[in-house]
């Protein structure tokens, strides 16, 4: 009898130490789509992502025209209908990348990361010279 209550017992705490790992992960996903879609940046990684409502060409063009306002040195651009790359490097020497994937029709993901570890600030202001030109 005390060992089936035991295992009822452990049988519980795993159960729940499962069900609370989980809904943390849950809860995380949650906020991220919730920032998502209110169109606030989330930092993943180093890179600033931003969600914007706007198809995947228009928001290239303005992310090309955003680096081009800022006097960012472009290396490398290329993009397709689904995702684009470009990478490049600042004043300063440091590295940049910008990310861009097709959400669906009508909204892209982009990614900002400047640097190894990121910079947030000047991820911000990428992000922004983006929306102005949407």
């Amino acid at each position: 009898m005390v060992k089936r209550r035991l295992q009822l017992i452990a049988l519980l705490c795993c159960f729940l130490i499962g069900l609370s790992a989980c809904s943390r992960k849950w809860v995380v996903l949650g906020a991220a789509a919730a920032a998502a879609g209110a169109g606030a940046y989330y930092y993943v990684k180093g890179d600033l992502k931003r969600n914007y409502e706007a198809p995947m060409d228009k928001t290239w063009d303005a992310t090309v025209k955003a680096l081009e306002a800022l006097k960012f040195n472009v290396e490398s651009k290329q993009h397709d209908a689904l995702t684009g790359v470009i990478n490049g490097k600042l004043a300063d020497g440091k590295s940049f990348s910008v990310n861009l994937k097709r959400l669906n029709e009508s909204s892209t993901e982009v990614g900002v990361r400047i640097g190894t570890f990121g910079d947030r600030e000047r991820a911000e202001a990428i992000h922004d010279k983006i929306l102005s030109n949407l």
